[in-house]
């Protein structure tokens, strides 16, 4: 399932972009300007976040996070607190976390007893523009170049926004699509590289500014647990 050598900027994007599915009225899409407007006015207070998610990776990868099996598709929680703390706790195929506390990440795969520790964030080339996302969802322009995405026939009357990086990391990131009500509640989003895989996170249950206990980001291997260091992140 899992390769012991697998490097975080390859790991890192099979789990973590999303699309969605909506059940929204069926309207044209608004459009860029309205939308940019929209999630400015709604999350310039955000703190912290939390909701379902169900992932679907279109291309399957034998570095793939998350990979059971033949499965593509999985599902748990997402936690965020600002600015960069992290959690997916994958409750099926198989449990299975990554966290972060903004400095170190860790993936832990309880079935293999092996947790994966990255030491520098920085190496995490496909986690950083989700948690830039994430902290910029009020001000997108400061830190990506915005585009306008089509909902599509399965996201009728939703807002969606292309968000590529204003300074190139040297990683293996792209672009990453945004999609939101009519609202402008967040209901997914999607993480392409530039190789073509994308991975596709559908978001529901979301709250804004749920209470998160600082200690959920803290790691701390179990007894038993092989801990495997990165060395690129060292």
């Amino acid at each position: 399932m899992i390769m012991t050598d697998i490097r975080i900027k390859t790991a890192a994007l099979a789990f973590l972009a999303l699309a969605v599915l909506s059940s929204g009225a069926a309207a044209a899409a608004p459009g860029q300007a309205e939308a940019l407007a929209g999630l400015s006015a709604r999350y310039q207070n955000l703190t912290s976040l939390r909701a379902a998610y169900i992932r679907v990776a279109s291309t399957p990868s034998s570095e793939q996070l998350f990979k059971s099996g033949s499965s593509q598709t999985a599902a748990g929680l997402l936690s965020w607190s600002r600015p960069s703390k992290l959690l997916l706790a994958q409750a099926s195929p198989q449990p299975e976390t990554l966290v972060t506390d903004g400095a170190t990440v860790w993936w832990h795969i309880p079935a293999e007893k092996i947790a994966f520790r990255y030491k520098n964030i920085d190496v995490a080339s496909q986690l950083k523009p989700l948690l830039s996302f994430l902290a910029g969802l009020d001000s997108l322009e400061a830190a990506f170049k915005v585009g306008p995405a089509p909902a599509g026939p399965n996201r009728p009357g939703q807002y969606g926004l292309t968000l590529s990086p204003k300074e190139a990391d040297g990683g293996t990131f792209e672009q990453l699509t945004v999609w939101c009500d009519q609202d402008f509640s967040l209901t997914g989003f999607r993480l392409a590289s530039a190789t073509g895989e994308t991975t596709d996170f559908t978001l529901s249950a979301l709250e804004e500014n749920p209470k998160l206990d600082d200690s959920i980001f803290t790691f701390k291997p179990p007894r038993g647990t092989e801990v495997i260091d990165d060395d690129e992140g060292q």
